[in-house]
Protein backbone atom coordinates (compact mmCIF):
# COMPACT_ATOMS: atom_id res chain seq x y z
CA UNK A 1 0.00 0.00 0.00
CA UNK A 2 1.47 3.11 -1.24
CA UNK A 3 2.04 6.55 1.59
CA UNK A 4 -1.39 8.07 -0.20
CA UNK A 5 -3.58 5.42 0.13
CA UNK A 6 -2.47 4.53 3.82
CA UNK A 7 -3.21 8.18 4.71
CA UNK A 8 -6.79 8.15 3.06
CA UNK A 9 -7.19 4.83 5.72
CA UNK A 10 -6.07 6.61 8.17
CA UNK A 11 -8.32 9.47 7.67
CA UNK A 12 -11.54 7.64 7.35
CA UNK A 13 -10.27 5.51 10.73
CA UNK A 14 -10.43 8.93 12.13
CA UNK A 15 -13.28 10.85 11.14
CA UNK A 16 -14.76 12.16 14.53
CA UNK A 17 -12.25 11.70 16.27
CA UNK A 18 -10.36 14.14 19.05
CA UNK A 19 -7.46 16.38 17.48
CA UNK A 20 -5.27 14.87 19.70
CA UNK A 21 -4.87 10.66 20.48
CA UNK A 22 -4.84 9.93 24.68
CA UNK A 23 -1.77 8.26 25.25
CA UNK A 24 -3.90 5.06 25.42
CA UNK A 25 -4.22 4.78 21.71
CA UNK A 26 -0.65 6.00 20.66
CA UNK A 27 -0.30 6.66 17.09
CA UNK A 28 3.15 6.21 15.92
CA UNK A 29 3.22 5.62 12.20
CA UNK A 30 3.29 8.25 9.53
CA UNK A 31 -0.47 7.97 7.83
CA UNK A 32 -1.83 7.87 11.58
CA UNK A 33 0.27 10.85 12.33
CA UNK A 34 -1.03 13.16 9.37
CA UNK A 35 -4.92 11.58 9.93
CA UNK A 36 -4.51 13.43 13.48
CA UNK A 37 -2.82 16.82 12.30
CA UNK A 38 -5.67 17.12 9.96
CA UNK A 39 -8.14 17.33 12.81
CA UNK A 40 -6.01 20.08 14.53
CA UNK A 41 -8.35 23.40 13.99
CA UNK A 42 -6.52 25.83 11.42
CA UNK A 43 -4.29 22.88 9.89
CA UNK A 44 -5.54 21.31 7.74
CA UNK A 45 -5.55 23.66 4.65
CA UNK A 46 -1.83 23.58 5.32
CA UNK A 47 -0.57 19.88 4.91
CA UNK A 48 0.61 18.89 1.91
CA UNK A 49 0.21 15.16 1.38
CA UNK A 50 1.47 13.08 -1.38
CA UNK A 51 0.86 13.29 -5.16
CA UNK A 52 -0.35 16.70 -5.07
CA UNK A 53 1.63 19.73 -6.22
CA UNK A 54 2.21 21.59 -3.80
CA UNK A 55 3.94 18.42 -1.97
CA UNK A 56 6.11 17.79 -5.06
CA UNK A 57 6.77 21.67 -5.44
CA UNK A 58 8.50 21.26 -1.85
CA UNK A 59 10.48 18.35 -2.40
CA UNK A 60 11.72 19.49 -5.68
CA UNK A 61 12.93 22.94 -4.11
CA UNK A 62 15.59 20.99 -2.00
CA UNK A 63 18.95 22.33 -2.96
CA UNK A 64 20.03 18.87 -2.42
CA UNK A 65 18.12 15.94 -3.37
CA UNK A 66 20.43 13.37 -1.22
CA UNK A 67 18.42 15.67 1.63
CA UNK A 68 14.88 15.55 -0.33
CA UNK A 69 13.15 12.74 1.64
CA UNK A 70 9.41 11.88 1.28
CA UNK A 71 7.47 11.91 4.15
CA UNK A 72 4.01 11.13 4.51
CA UNK A 73 3.14 14.68 4.84
CA UNK A 74 4.56 18.04 5.00
CA UNK A 75 3.00 21.10 7.97
CA UNK A 76 3.92 24.26 6.05
CA UNK A 77 3.01 26.65 8.99
CA UNK A 78 2.03 30.45 8.57
CA UNK A 79 1.62 31.24 12.48
CA UNK A 80 3.41 30.44 15.93
CA UNK A 81 -0.19 29.26 16.74
CA UNK A 82 0.42 26.36 14.14
CA UNK A 83 3.91 25.51 15.07
CA UNK A 84 2.34 24.94 18.54
CA UNK A 85 -0.57 22.97 17.40
CA UNK A 86 2.10 20.79 15.80
CA UNK A 87 3.81 19.81 18.75
CA UNK A 88 0.40 19.05 20.44
CA UNK A 89 -0.01 16.34 17.98
CA UNK A 90 3.37 15.50 17.94
CA UNK A 91 4.10 14.79 21.20
CA UNK A 92 0.36 13.69 22.42
CA UNK A 93 0.87 10.82 19.22
CA UNK A 94 4.12 10.19 19.57
CA UNK A 95 4.98 11.29 15.83
CA UNK A 96 7.92 10.84 14.14
CA UNK A 97 9.07 14.29 12.40
CA UNK A 98 11.73 16.39 10.50
CA UNK A 99 12.19 19.95 10.58
CA UNK A 100 12.96 22.19 7.39
CA UNK A 101 13.84 25.58 7.97
CA UNK A 102 15.73 26.63 4.77
CA UNK A 103 16.59 23.19 3.82
CA UNK A 104 20.01 23.66 2.62
CA UNK A 105 21.48 21.12 5.18
CA UNK A 106 23.38 18.32 2.42
CA UNK A 107 23.10 15.14 4.05
CA UNK A 108 20.31 12.46 4.21
CA UNK A 109 17.73 13.11 7.19
CA UNK A 110 19.17 16.30 7.68
CA UNK A 111 16.18 18.04 7.40
CA UNK A 112 13.54 15.85 6.47
CA UNK A 113 12.00 12.61 7.04
CA UNK A 114 10.55 9.44 5.06
CA UNK A 115 9.12 7.75 8.27
CA UNK A 116 7.12 10.75 9.51
CA UNK A 117 5.69 14.26 8.66
CA UNK A 118 7.91 16.87 7.95
CA UNK A 119 7.41 20.57 9.33
CA UNK A 120 8.44 22.97 6.54
CA UNK A 121 9.03 26.59 7.82
CA UNK A 122 9.13 27.95 4.20
CA UNK A 123 5.72 29.87 4.69
CA UNK A 124 7.17 31.36 7.73
CA UNK A 125 9.54 33.63 6.15
CA UNK A 126 9.18 37.24 7.37
CA UNK A 127 11.62 40.05 8.29
CA UNK A 128 10.59 43.14 10.56
CA UNK A 129 12.45 46.09 11.55
CA UNK A 130 12.36 48.23 14.43
CA UNK A 131 14.01 51.65 14.16
CA UNK A 132 13.31 52.37 18.11
CA UNK A 133 14.88 48.92 19.23
CA UNK A 134 17.54 48.31 15.87
CA UNK A 135 16.33 44.88 16.45
CA UNK A 136 15.44 43.00 13.47
CA UNK A 137 12.74 40.10 13.60
CA UNK A 138 13.25 37.37 11.46
CA UNK A 139 10.83 34.09 10.65
CA UNK A 140 13.11 30.40 10.70
CA UNK A 141 11.74 30.25 7.12
CA UNK A 142 13.19 33.32 5.89
CA UNK A 143 16.61 33.01 3.34
CA UNK A 144 19.40 35.58 4.08
CA UNK A 145 18.95 37.10 0.88
CA UNK A 146 15.94 38.52 1.39
CA UNK A 147 16.75 39.06 5.16
CA UNK A 148 19.21 41.59 3.57
CA UNK A 149 17.05 42.85 1.04
CA UNK A 150 15.00 43.47 3.89
CA UNK A 151 16.85 45.49 5.99
CA UNK A 152 18.93 47.22 3.51
CA UNK A 153 16.57 50.35 2.99
CA UNK A 154 16.90 51.03 7.02
CA UNK A 155 20.60 51.28 6.33
CA UNK A 156 21.44 48.04 8.63
CA UNK A 157 22.29 44.60 8.01
CA UNK A 158 22.42 41.31 10.21
CA UNK A 159 25.29 39.25 11.22
CA UNK A 160 24.12 35.75 8.66
CA UNK A 161 24.74 33.77 6.14
CA UNK A 162 27.34 34.78 3.61
CA UNK A 163 25.28 32.54 0.84
CA UNK A 164 21.45 34.53 -0.20
CA UNK A 165 19.64 30.91 -0.44
CA UNK A 166 20.66 29.71 2.95
CA UNK A 167 17.80 29.51 5.82
CA UNK A 168 17.81 31.63 8.73
CA UNK A 169 16.53 28.83 11.07
CA UNK A 170 19.43 26.31 10.79
CA UNK A 171 22.02 28.78 10.23
CA UNK A 172 21.51 30.25 13.41
CA UNK A 173 20.86 27.51 15.67
CA UNK A 174 23.84 25.79 14.27
CA UNK A 175 26.43 28.57 14.85
CA UNK A 176 26.54 30.70 11.96
CA UNK A 177 29.57 32.17 10.34
CA UNK A 178 28.71 35.71 9.15
CA UNK A 179 30.79 38.25 7.14
CA UNK A 180 30.67 39.73 10.96
CA UNK A 181 32.05 36.90 13.24
CA UNK A 182 35.34 39.55 13.43
CA UNK A 183 32.64 42.12 15.81
CA UNK A 184 29.94 40.70 16.56
CA UNK A 185 30.78 36.81 17.17
CA UNK A 186 28.72 34.14 15.69
CA UNK A 187 25.33 34.99 14.04
CA UNK A 188 23.74 32.94 17.32
CA UNK A 189 25.66 35.22 19.34
CA UNK A 190 24.09 38.47 17.42
CA UNK A 191 20.74 36.41 18.73
CA UNK A 192 18.72 39.19 20.94
CA UNK A 193 15.93 36.66 21.72
CA UNK A 194 14.53 33.49 20.49
CA UNK A 195 10.55 32.43 20.27
CA UNK A 196 10.43 28.87 20.78
CA UNK A 197 7.56 26.52 20.50
CA UNK A 198 8.39 23.23 23.12
CA UNK A 199 7.71 19.90 23.32
CA UNK A 200 4.52 20.50 25.15
CA UNK A 201 3.59 22.93 22.49
CA UNK A 202 4.41 26.25 24.96
CA UNK A 203 5.30 29.27 23.60
CA UNK A 204 8.08 31.14 25.75
CA UNK A 205 10.44 33.70 24.81
CA UNK A 206 14.72 32.74 25.65
CA UNK A 207 17.13 35.51 25.99
CA UNK A 208 19.71 37.15 28.66
CA UNK A 209 16.55 37.60 31.12
CA UNK A 210 14.25 34.76 30.22
CA UNK A 211 15.07 31.52 30.27
CA UNK A 212 18.79 31.99 30.24
CA UNK A 213 19.63 28.50 30.24
CA UNK A 214 18.11 28.05 26.93
CA UNK A 215 19.22 31.08 25.39
CA UNK A 216 22.74 29.40 25.82
CA UNK A 217 22.27 26.20 25.21
CA UNK A 218 20.44 27.35 21.71
CA UNK A 219 23.33 28.62 20.55
CA UNK A 220 24.89 25.94 18.56
CA UNK A 221 23.01 22.88 19.75
CA UNK A 222 21.03 23.06 16.48
CA UNK A 223 17.15 21.48 16.66
CA UNK A 224 17.61 19.72 19.47
CA UNK A 225 15.71 22.05 22.40
CA UNK A 226 12.60 23.47 20.82
CA UNK A 227 11.22 24.95 17.29
CA UNK A 228 12.40 28.41 16.95
CA UNK A 229 9.83 30.42 14.90
CA UNK A 230 11.32 33.94 15.58
CA UNK A 231 14.36 35.24 15.86
CA UNK A 232 15.00 38.52 17.03
CA UNK A 233 18.82 39.61 16.19
CA UNK A 234 20.64 42.94 16.78
CA UNK A 235 21.64 44.80 13.76
CA UNK A 236 24.39 46.51 12.49
CA UNK A 237 24.54 50.12 11.72
CA UNK A 238 26.30 49.83 8.48
CA UNK A 239 25.39 48.10 4.58
CA UNK A 240 28.50 48.62 3.08
CA UNK A 241 31.11 45.95 2.62
CA UNK A 242 34.24 45.62 0.51
CA UNK A 243 35.26 42.19 -0.92
CA UNK A 244 35.30 39.86 -4.05
CA UNK A 245 37.47 37.16 -4.70
CA UNK A 246 41.09 37.14 -5.97
CA UNK A 247 42.19 34.50 -7.87
CA UNK A 248 45.65 33.04 -8.19
CA UNK A 249 48.45 30.79 -10.02
CA UNK A 250 49.15 27.79 -8.15
CA UNK A 251 52.69 28.37 -8.54
CA UNK A 252 51.98 31.50 -5.65
CA UNK A 253 50.41 28.66 -3.11
CA UNK A 254 52.49 28.58 -0.89
CA UNK A 255 52.54 33.05 -0.51
CA UNK A 256 48.95 32.41 -0.04
CA UNK A 257 48.80 29.61 2.21
CA UNK A 258 51.39 31.78 4.44
CA UNK A 259 49.39 34.91 4.00
CA UNK A 260 46.62 32.98 5.64
CA UNK A 261 48.56 31.46 8.64
CA UNK A 262 49.14 35.42 9.36
CA UNK A 263 46.24 36.83 8.93
CA UNK A 264 44.44 34.40 11.24
CA UNK A 265 47.10 34.57 14.02
CA UNK A 266 46.66 38.75 13.91
CA UNK A 267 42.75 38.36 13.68
CA UNK A 268 42.35 40.77 16.49
CA UNK A 269 44.32 43.42 15.29
CA UNK A 270 41.29 44.14 12.26
CA UNK A 271 38.33 42.13 13.29
CA UNK A 272 36.28 44.14 10.66
CA UNK A 273 38.43 41.82 7.80
CA UNK A 274 38.03 37.96 7.40
CA UNK A 275 39.93 35.95 4.82
CA UNK A 276 38.35 32.53 3.48
CA UNK A 277 40.57 30.37 1.34
CA UNK A 278 38.79 27.96 -1.89
CA UNK A 279 40.34 25.53 -3.44
CA UNK A 280 36.94 24.91 -6.37
CA UNK A 281 37.26 22.60 -9.21
CA UNK A 282 34.52 22.48 -12.13
CA UNK A 283 34.36 21.57 -16.03
CA UNK A 284 38.21 20.27 -15.13
CA UNK A 285 39.71 22.82 -13.73
CA UNK A 286 41.23 23.52 -10.11
CA UNK A 287 41.10 27.06 -9.34
CA UNK A 288 43.02 28.97 -5.85
CA UNK A 289 40.90 31.99 -4.58
CA UNK A 290 40.39 34.17 -1.43
CA UNK A 291 37.52 35.52 -0.46
CA UNK A 292 38.59 38.75 1.15
CA UNK A 293 36.02 41.30 3.50
CA UNK A 294 35.68 44.04 5.34
CA UNK A 295 32.71 44.99 7.03
CA UNK A 296 33.86 48.80 7.62
CA UNK A 297 33.78 48.92 3.56
CA UNK A 298 37.95 49.78 3.73
CA UNK A 299 39.22 48.82 0.19
CA UNK A 300 42.43 46.54 0.05
CA UNK A 301 43.27 46.92 4.14
CA UNK A 302 46.76 46.71 5.18
CA UNK A 303 45.54 43.92 7.06
CA UNK A 304 45.05 41.74 4.05
CA UNK A 305 48.20 43.03 1.92
CA UNK A 306 49.72 39.79 2.14
CA UNK A 307 46.97 38.75 -0.12
CA UNK A 308 46.94 41.48 -2.48
CA UNK A 309 50.54 41.96 -2.03
CA UNK A 310 50.56 38.59 -4.72
CA UNK A 311 50.29 38.55 -8.27
CA UNK A 312 46.52 37.39 -9.20
CA UNK A 313 44.79 36.10 -12.04
CA UNK A 314 41.56 38.08 -11.26
CA UNK A 315 39.98 40.50 -9.00
CA UNK A 316 36.62 40.64 -7.88
CA UNK A 317 36.51 43.31 -4.81
CA UNK A 318 34.52 46.38 -4.76
CA UNK A 319 32.35 48.55 -1.92
CA UNK A 320 28.29 47.25 -2.25
CA UNK A 321 25.78 46.66 -0.27
CA UNK A 322 25.64 43.40 1.96
CA UNK A 323 22.51 42.50 -0.12
CA UNK A 324 24.15 42.96 -3.20
CA UNK A 325 27.09 41.42 -1.88
CA UNK A 326 25.98 37.87 -1.08
CA UNK A 327 24.64 37.06 -4.63
CA UNK A 328 28.27 37.68 -5.81
CA UNK A 329 29.23 34.99 -3.49
CA UNK A 330 26.79 32.63 -4.01
CA UNK A 331 26.47 32.29 -7.74
CA UNK A 332 24.43 29.84 -9.64
CA UNK A 333 23.14 27.33 -6.85
CA UNK A 334 21.21 24.34 -8.66
CA UNK A 335 18.57 22.70 -6.83
CA UNK A 336 18.01 18.87 -7.10
CA UNK A 337 21.76 18.15 -7.16
CA UNK A 338 23.83 15.45 -5.32
CA UNK A 339 26.08 17.38 -2.60
CA UNK A 340 28.16 15.92 0.08
CA UNK A 341 29.44 18.10 2.82
CA UNK A 342 32.31 17.67 5.35
CA UNK A 343 33.84 19.34 7.76
CA UNK A 344 37.13 19.54 10.39
CA UNK A 345 38.96 21.77 12.37
CA UNK A 346 42.99 22.15 12.67
CA UNK A 347 45.30 24.46 14.94
CA UNK A 348 46.37 27.46 12.97
CA UNK A 349 50.35 26.55 13.78
CA UNK A 350 50.14 24.19 11.06
CA UNK A 351 47.68 25.21 8.81
CA UNK A 352 50.16 26.42 5.94
CA UNK A 353 51.07 22.89 5.32
CA UNK A 354 48.25 20.98 6.00
CA UNK A 355 46.41 23.28 2.87
CA UNK A 356 49.56 22.17 1.43
CA UNK A 357 48.33 18.43 2.05
CA UNK A 358 44.97 18.92 1.13
CA UNK A 359 45.78 20.64 -2.39
CA UNK A 360 48.06 17.39 -3.39
CA UNK A 361 45.26 15.20 -1.78
CA UNK A 362 42.72 16.56 -3.91
CA UNK A 363 44.51 16.87 -7.27
CA UNK A 364 44.88 12.51 -6.67
CA UNK A 365 40.92 12.23 -5.65
CA UNK A 366 39.85 14.68 -8.24
CA UNK A 367 41.25 12.18 -10.76
CA UNK A 368 39.72 9.17 -8.79
CA UNK A 369 36.15 10.71 -8.64
CA UNK A 370 36.38 11.94 -12.20
CA UNK A 371 36.98 8.39 -13.80
CA UNK A 372 33.95 7.28 -10.85
CA UNK A 373 31.15 9.16 -12.52
CA UNK A 374 28.82 8.89 -15.84
CA UNK A 375 29.67 10.88 -18.35
CA UNK A 376 26.52 12.25 -18.49
CA UNK A 377 27.21 13.79 -15.19
CA UNK A 378 29.48 16.99 -13.55
CA UNK A 379 31.76 16.99 -10.97
CA UNK A 380 32.15 19.89 -8.70
CA UNK A 381 34.51 20.10 -5.77
CA UNK A 382 34.76 23.23 -2.99
CA UNK A 383 37.44 23.16 -0.50
CA UNK A 384 37.84 25.79 2.28
CA UNK A 385 39.62 27.27 5.02
CA UNK A 386 38.31 30.32 7.39
CA UNK A 387 40.03 31.29 11.08
CA UNK A 388 38.28 31.22 14.15
CA UNK A 389 40.06 33.35 16.74
CA UNK A 390 40.05 33.82 20.51
CA UNK A 391 37.99 37.09 19.51
CA UNK A 392 35.26 34.94 18.61
CA UNK A 393 34.95 33.46 22.16
CA UNK A 394 35.42 36.99 23.60
CA UNK A 395 32.44 38.25 21.65
CA UNK A 396 30.15 34.85 22.73
CA UNK A 397 30.77 35.09 26.49
CA UNK A 398 30.13 39.34 26.23
CA UNK A 399 26.53 38.36 24.75
CA UNK A 400 25.83 35.92 27.08
CA UNK A 401 27.63 32.61 25.60
CA UNK A 402 27.48 29.74 23.61
CA UNK A 403 27.47 26.32 23.37
CA UNK A 404 29.88 25.46 20.58
CA UNK A 405 32.64 24.57 22.95
CA UNK A 406 35.62 26.78 21.70
CA UNK A 407 37.40 28.32 24.77
CA UNK A 408 39.86 25.66 25.60
CA UNK A 409 40.17 24.88 22.01
CA UNK A 410 41.48 28.21 20.85
CA UNK A 411 43.85 29.08 24.51
CA UNK A 412 46.74 28.28 22.43
CA UNK A 413 45.98 29.92 19.36
CA UNK A 414 43.38 29.84 16.80
CA UNK A 415 41.82 27.05 15.46
CA UNK A 416 41.51 26.54 11.78
CA UNK A 417 38.12 25.14 10.54
CA UNK A 418 37.86 23.44 6.98
CA UNK A 419 35.50 22.39 4.16
CA UNK A 420 35.14 20.26 2.27
CA UNK A 421 31.94 19.72 -0.46
CA UNK A 422 31.80 17.34 -3.31
CA UNK A 423 28.76 17.54 -5.80
CA UNK A 424 27.09 15.37 -8.13
CA UNK A 425 24.39 15.71 -10.62
CA UNK A 426 22.92 12.25 -11.47
CA UNK A 427 22.15 9.89 -8.61
CA UNK A 428 23.58 6.91 -9.74
CA UNK A 429 26.86 8.11 -8.91
CA UNK A 430 26.51 9.85 -5.47
CA UNK A 431 27.49 6.24 -3.99
CA UNK A 432 30.75 6.41 -5.55
CA UNK A 433 31.09 9.76 -4.88
CA UNK A 434 30.21 9.61 -1.21
CA UNK A 435 32.84 6.75 -0.84
CA UNK A 436 35.63 8.64 -2.27
CA UNK A 437 34.61 11.55 -0.07
CA UNK A 438 34.97 9.59 3.10
CA UNK A 439 38.28 8.39 2.08
CA UNK A 440 39.53 12.27 1.29
CA UNK A 441 38.49 13.21 4.55
CA UNK A 442 39.45 10.32 6.45
CA UNK A 443 43.23 11.20 4.96
CA UNK A 444 42.90 14.71 6.11
CA UNK A 445 42.13 13.62 9.97
CA UNK A 446 45.19 11.49 10.06
CA UNK A 447 47.00 13.92 8.39
CA UNK A 448 45.90 16.10 11.09
CA UNK A 449 45.94 13.51 13.88
CA UNK A 450 50.02 13.51 12.76
CA UNK A 451 50.67 16.69 13.12
CA UNK A 452 49.13 16.63 16.38
CA UNK A 453 47.51 19.41 15.68
CA UNK A 454 43.64 17.62 14.99
CA UNK A 455 40.93 19.81 17.22
CA UNK A 456 38.26 17.45 16.47
CA UNK A 457 35.81 20.14 16.12
CA UNK A 458 33.48 19.96 13.50
CA UNK A 459 31.64 23.12 12.59
CA UNK A 460 27.62 21.64 12.17
CA UNK A 461 26.56 23.98 9.35
CA UNK A 462 29.48 21.75 7.59
CA UNK A 463 29.08 18.48 8.95
CA UNK A 464 28.19 15.25 7.16
CA UNK A 465 26.02 13.26 9.56
CA UNK A 466 28.30 10.61 10.56
CA UNK A 467 30.81 13.50 12.14
CA UNK A 468 28.77 13.91 15.30
CA UNK A 469 29.80 17.71 15.63
CA UNK A 470 27.84 18.34 19.27
CA UNK A 471 30.56 15.09 20.44
CA UNK A 472 33.46 18.39 19.65
CA UNK A 473 31.99 20.58 22.32
CA UNK A 474 33.16 19.08 24.81
CA UNK A 475 31.35 17.63 28.12
CA UNK A 476 31.09 21.48 29.93
CA UNK A 477 29.05 22.30 26.84
CA UNK A 478 27.78 18.97 26.32
CA UNK A 479 25.89 18.99 29.93
CA UNK A 480 24.46 22.47 29.41
CA UNK A 481 22.22 21.26 26.14
CA UNK A 482 21.90 18.10 28.15
CA UNK A 483 20.42 20.38 31.05
CA UNK A 484 17.90 22.53 29.01
CA UNK A 485 16.43 19.67 27.32
CA UNK A 486 15.55 17.91 30.58
CA UNK A 487 14.17 21.16 31.60
CA UNK A 488 12.11 22.08 28.40
CA UNK A 489 11.59 18.87 27.32
CA UNK A 490 11.71 16.14 29.90
CA UNK A 491 9.96 13.06 27.58
CA UNK A 492 12.58 13.41 25.16
CA UNK A 493 10.48 14.73 21.99
CA UNK A 494 13.57 16.18 20.22
CA UNK A 495 15.18 13.24 20.77
CA UNK A 496 13.49 10.12 20.79
CA UNK A 497 10.70 11.47 17.81
CA UNK A 498 12.32 14.11 15.75
CA UNK A 499 14.37 11.99 13.32
CA UNK A 500 16.12 14.80 11.05
CA UNK A 501 19.38 16.35 12.11
CA UNK A 502 21.53 15.88 14.94
CA UNK A 503 21.19 14.55 18.43
CA UNK A 504 22.78 15.73 21.47
CA UNK A 505 25.53 13.22 22.31
CA UNK A 506 25.04 10.33 24.46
Amino acid sequence: MGKLSQLATGLWLLVGAPAIVQSSNVISNGFGCCAALSQSDGLREKIAYPNTTLYQERLESYYSANAALAPYCMLLPQTTEDVSQFMHVVSSNRCPFGIRSGGHSAFRGANSVDDGITIDFSYMNETTYDVDTTIASVQPGARWGAVYEALDPFGVAAAGGRADVVGVGGFVTGGGYSFHAGTMGWACDAVHNFEVVLANGSVINANREEHADLFQAMKGSSGNLGLVTRVDLNTIGSTQIWGGYLTYDWADRAAVFDAYYHFAEDFAKDPASEVLVSMAYAEGNLSLRTILTNTQAVVAPSSLHNFTAIRNLSDTSTVSSIAEKVPEFTGATPLGVYPNWFSGSISNAVVAEFLEFYYQTLNEYIGKMEAAIAHNSSLSIVGTMQPVPRTFVDISNEMGGNVLGLESLVADGPLASWLFAVTVTEQDDQPAILALAEEFVAKLEAYADSLGANKDWHYLNYAYKTQDPIAGYGDEAIARIKAASAAYDPQGVFQKLRHSGFKITA
